[in-house]
């Protein structure tokens, strides 16, 4: 998820706890161990992942899209807003990725007077182009969550189809919203660049959050480390966030094949980093240890997975903010109920600080 906010303290929620009790916005929520206030997902509509703007305050809104090829490539196709009613600006981003090496990147900031959208489906136009379209029809006629992704800027471009696999979800606060439409979808298409088209298969993810201001850094964490696992029957999103009490909060939520997702209790996740080296300045971690172990639920849920980085890209967020993309190669096993899995492949993580 390109640049991730500290909603992450609030998206990933458990089950199986008793201090349920609701929160000032009628949502479900719970007060776990580490004193921390959540909210529990929702289902979603085409209109969750629609344009949502801001009155109030200038706010940024972006819809990330990601996929791991099966021929060693890996692309991230992301499309920003900065805007407040009517105003502002947008900003579009592809970056492919070989081995985990960045081969191209294009981007650029556009007026907001160039970008058409709609605030009840899933469409981004710029320059009355479609940039990323929801697949309404197939929507209707096969409850399948789907989107092309078509994108030209300089000498990258690409045309991408992205099926969803399993259930999507939603979290909204007053503060910021985050959505999943597919915590794992099956992507075909073209990439092109440097001259090169190219014909694709794999794996891919998509999100898409709004309604964030400079309060909401504020008044939430100093930075995060997120990312996603997948096997062929589960997806696990995860993250560790570093609040501004400078206490880390590690979350996970496992998403089922071609079924729904399971919520996992924060206090039985844990992560862990070494292997620290010195890069751009900074000192960053090459291992990362997650481990699951939760029977708090009526599905229980283990898991033991060790990423270690094949390849790091690092670029300034908001001209200053340090962020570094990781290629990851994982090892490990995942057990939800009766059901278990090796995990085992190269899988795109990222960390963020804030200072």
């Amino acid at each position: 998820m390109n640049n991730v906010s500290p909603l992450l303290s609030t998206r990933l929620v458990s089950m199986g706890i008793s201090s349920v009790k609701s929160s000032d916005e009628g949502k479900r929520s719970y007060e776990n161990s580490r004193n921390s206030y959540m909210v529990y997902p929702e289902d979603i509509g085409p209109s969750d992942d629609a344009f949502h703007g801001s009155k109030k305050h200038v706010a940024a809104e972006w819809w990330y899209f990601d996929a791991i090829f099966d021929n060693g490539y890996s692309v991230h196709v992301g499309f920003r807003t900065f805007s407040r009613k009517n105003f502002g600006l947008v900003s579009p981003m592809i970056e492919i990725y070989s081995e985990g090496n960045l081969e191209a990147k294009a981007s650029g900031f556009y007026p907001f007077n160039v970008f058409k959208t709609s605030k009840n489906t899933p469409v981004l136009k710029l320059f009355d182009k479609p940039v990323v379209k929801f697949d309404y029809r197939r929507f209707v006629e096969r409850k399948e969550w789907a989107y092309r992704v078509s994108m030209k800027m300089k000498d990258c471009e690409v045309n991408l189809y992205f099926v969803g696999t399993s259930k999507g979800w939603k979290i909204e606060t007053e503060a910021e919203s985050w959505i999943v439409p597919l915590p794992k979808a099956l992507v075909t298409g073209e990439i092109k660049f440097k001259g090169e088209c190219m014909r694709v298969e794999g794996v891919g993810y998509h999100d898409h959050n709004w309604n964030y201001t400079l309060l909401t850094v504020m008044n939430y964490g100093r930075g995060w480390y997120w990312g996603r696992i997948n096997t062929k029957k589960f997806t696990i999103v995860w993250a560790n966030i570093l609040r501004k009490s400078y206490r880390w909060e590690p979350l996970a939520v496992i998403s089922q094949e071609k079924g729904g997702f399971v919520v996992v209790n924060p206090d039985a996740v844990f992560f862990e980093c070494n292997g620290f080296v010195r890069s751009h300045g900074r000192r960053i971690p090459t291992c990362f240890k997650l481990k699951i172990d939760d029977k708090t639920g009526s599905t229980p849920v283990q898991a033991d997975v060790v990423m270690r980085a094949k390849n790091v890209h690092y670029e300034s967020v908001a001209v200053l903010l340090p962020y570094f993309r990781y290629h990851v190669e994982t090892k490990g096993v995942i057990r939800v109920g009766s059901k278990k899995e090796r995990i085992k492949g190269v899988q795109i993580m990222e960390s963020l600080s804030l200072g």
